[in-house]
């Protein structure tokens, strides 16, 4: 039979929740610590009040509860994971990555930890085990074990998208042995979008039957291992791009990456099935690390970029990429910061293909945004930014488009793509890729 105390702590607890889940946390906090006094080892409790102290940027206080719930429950992942977060705010690398790992062992499936791992160990200089838990990432997104995370991209689709994909089978049929495979894969594709929405759409049960059960997941990836040589081409002018960047936040150059590596990119984004993204920006196909991006070659590239600017980049890992393909001409991406310390774009696709020389690239406000302005994504105040580069184009870096080109600015400043004419056929949509090296120093 319960006792009144038990009552009396279920009720407390009960509110706490409640109180939690509506982000009212004041009240939430005082009714958790009503119900530690009655009954002072919960986990729970104690945990739930650690995240908390967390949200109010008290990381060292928050592990100190995280630690108590652990005592009282040792395989609490929530707690180990919470814990190694904190330990993340306060830059404790190895500290967060054990706490991360743990979780991760309690819970195989525990997506945000892979994750988190991923870019711990890309920032060791670990790029094998950096790609072990990005190779888990995407297991848990597109794989047989695959979880909920990205329920939404396997059973949804626009037009844009299934025509994508079409085109990649084709290419795929025209350069495999396997190509009756892709044959079947592409008219099957091919009939579905015919009648498709353009923007994002359900698929029916009778589309979903031909398209399979591998609809958007890793049909087919290529290996990209890393080169026996660099991937990065002896940088004389080095020292000029460090003075550019400092003078104006934003400098450009050519031939970024050895013709090698430029070809076996190249290749891997044309023929590997990891364009997933297609809802992100109206327009194009996106892929990121943790889902099907990473690859050996590519965190190669970055590491020697990262080496090739030392001043610039040395102490500052990778912490994100993405490549952005689009799908016709006009697609822009429109302005936009990125969440990151410096950002570095390159272009993969031919320059023959660009109908427009001069045109077709990136545009880089030197002025930075106000420092009281809280940019929260890309959806976030497009208008607002837009009119800011507007109001200060005369101050501004436009980029032209050009193959293995890169850009590097720092992510603070405002960006939007020009609007690209491209020739018809898929090899010649246009491919960039980004890097983001560090955190964003307000």
């Amino acid at each position: 039979m319960n006792t009144l105390a038990d009552r009396d702590l279920s009720s407390l607890v009960a509110n706490a929740l409640a109180h939690h889940q509506a982000g009212r946390l004041g009240e939430a906090e005082a009714a958790y610590r009503c119900a530690l006094a009655i009954s002072p080892g919960h986990a729970t409790i104690t945990h739930n009040l650690g995240v908390i102290v967390a949200s109010r940027g008290e990381p060292d206080c928050a592990i100190s509860y995280f630690d108590r719930a652990i005592a009282a429950e040792p395989r609490y992942t929530s707690a180990h994971f919470n814990r190694a977060v904190a330990q993340q705010v306060l830059g404790r690398s190895r500290q967060a990555i054990d706490g991360f790992s743990r979780a991760s062992a309690l819970e195989p499936g525990h997506y945000e930890a892979h994750r988190a791992l991923g870019f711990l160990w890309l920032a060791e200089g670990e790029r094998g085990r950096a790609l072990d838990h990005f190779a888990r990432t995407y297991e848990l997104r597109r794989g047989e074990d695959r979880s909920e995370i990205a329920i939404r991209s396997l059973n949804w689709a626009t037009r844009g998208k299934l025509l994508h994909d079409c085109e990649q089978f084709r290419y795929l049929a025209a350069h495999h042995r396997d190509g009756q495979r892709f044959q079947t894969l592409a008219g099957a594709y091919a009939a579905v979008a015919e009648d498709f929405p353009e923007g994002p759409a359900a698929l029916s049960a009778v589309q979903m039957e031909p398209l399979g059960d591998d609809y958007n997941t890793a049909i087919h990836v290529l290996a990209a291992p890393e080169l026996a040589g660099p991937a990065i081409g002896p940088r004389t002018d080095a020292a000029a791009i460090v003075r550019a960047f400092e003078q104006a936040g934003a400098v450009y150059f050519d031939d970024l990456l050895t013709p090698q590596a430029l070809l076996r990119l190249k290749r891997y984004l044309l023929e590997s099935t990891i364009w997933h993204d297609f809802s992100h920006i109206d327009g194009f196909v996106a892929s990121y690390l943790e889902d099907g991006l990473a690859c050996p070659l590519l965190l190669q590239i970055a590491d020697e970029v990262r080496h090739a600017l030392p001043e610039l980049l040395g102490k500052r890992p990778l912490s994100q990429a993405w490549a952005f393909k689009g799908l016709r001409s006009g697609a822009v991406v429109d302005a936009h910061a990125d969440d990151a310390a410096i950002s570095i774009n390159f272009w993969l696709t031919r320059s023959e293909a660009n109908l427009e020389p001069g045109r077709g690239g990136l545009t880089v406000c030197h002025v930075p945004p106000p420092a009281t302005w809280q940019i929260k994504d890309y959806h976030a105040d497009r208008a607002r930014i837009a009119h800011f580069m507007d109001s200060h184009a005369h101050d501004a870096h436009v980029v032209p488009y050009r193959e293995n080109r890169a850009v590097l600015f720092r992510s603070r400043l405002f960006h939007r793509s020009d609007a690209p004419h491209f020739a018809s056929g898929y090899e010649n949509h246009r491919i960039n890729l980004t890097m983001l090296f560090g955190r964003h120093e307000s």
